[in-house]
């Protein structure tokens, strides 16, 4: 089984610099894929945290570069101005889309050449059960 989980870390790697796009690494796509499918193109960092699945100070780490770079921005929540929202600016929404180009020839070329369709399907399954699975088993010895 630790045989099964080093190759997909290594897996994990090697697709992520494989998928950087214009810049961007996978995490970044994924905020912004977030953030562009939200109501309002906008979220509370809790939201974006909990739907990437990490931790609100990671979401942190990774907002702030984008929002320097004037792919997102902040605004406060209308219903409670204590609240900040964290919202895709439509520089960030226009190179998010272009990046989606980009990235699914990457990802088609990438694993097509290995998995023929039924195989990329079956491997979704499978990917689609292990996250969650994760989520709800510690690991002896984790805290």
């Amino acid at each position: 089984m630790l045989e099964l989980c080093m190759r997909l870390v290594r897996a994990d790697t090697e697709i992520r610099r494989k998928l950087e796009v214009q810049g961007l690494s996978l995490n970044d796509l994924t905020v912004l894929q977030s953030l562009c499918s939200a109501p309002g193109r906008r979220l509370r960092r809790v939201e974006l945290a909990e739907s990437m699945g990490i931790t609100p100070s990671g979401i942190a780490r990774l907002v702030a570069p984008l929002e320097k770079l004037g792919y997102l921005s902040r605004d406060s929540d209308p219903h409670d101005a204590r609240i900040s929202l964290v919202c895709v600016t439509d520089v960030g929404a226009a190179l998010y889309q272009d990046a989606v180009t980009v990235a699914e020839e990457k990802a088609t070329t990438l694993l097509g050449d290995v998995f023929d369709s039924a195989e990329q399907e079956q491997l979704i399954e499978l990917l689609g059960r292990l996250a969650p699975s994760f989520a709800r088993r510690p690991v002896s010895g984790e805290n």
